[in-house]
């Protein structure tokens, strides 16, 4: 019986995290506004305020971890540009949805502020 109620917990755990990364709240980010506002809106879902797209995502959708500098090393801006211009599996495009400018900007910006820091 014991087993039974950890199980429910643990369920609803998992849960009450899914509903939180679907509606997410608004973030210190999207309080700097501009295009951390467009960050918030369109890619937070999905990609998570940390940039690291949530354990479930990057392991089921193949979502990647903008905090990873292998990543961050292998890709290029162009190549991130295109991917969310026309959309890259379960990701849209958004070519049309929000102005070029601002895809850019998100990669340049946001994606590429996820970079890791170097300890001095």
């Amino acid at each position: 019986m014991k087993r039974f109620g950890l199980v429910v917990a643990i369920v609803a755990a998992f849960f009450a995290i899914a509903q939180t990364g679907c509606n997410p709240p608004r973030t210190s980010q999207s309080e700097k506004g501009g295009i951390w506002a467009v960050y918030d809106r369109e890619c937070q879902k999905c990609h998570k305020a940390r940039g690291s797209g949530g354990l479930v995502g990057r392991m089921i959708f193949k979502i990647p971890d903008f905090t990873n500098t292998k990543w961050q090393d292998n890709v290029s801006d162009t190549r991130l540009i295109i991917a969310v211009a026309n959309g890259k599996k379960k990701m849209p495009g958004y070519k049309g949805k929000i102005p070029d400018e601002e895809i850019v900007d998100l990669i340049k910006v946001c994606v590429r502020s996820f970079y890791p820091k170097e300890d001095q």
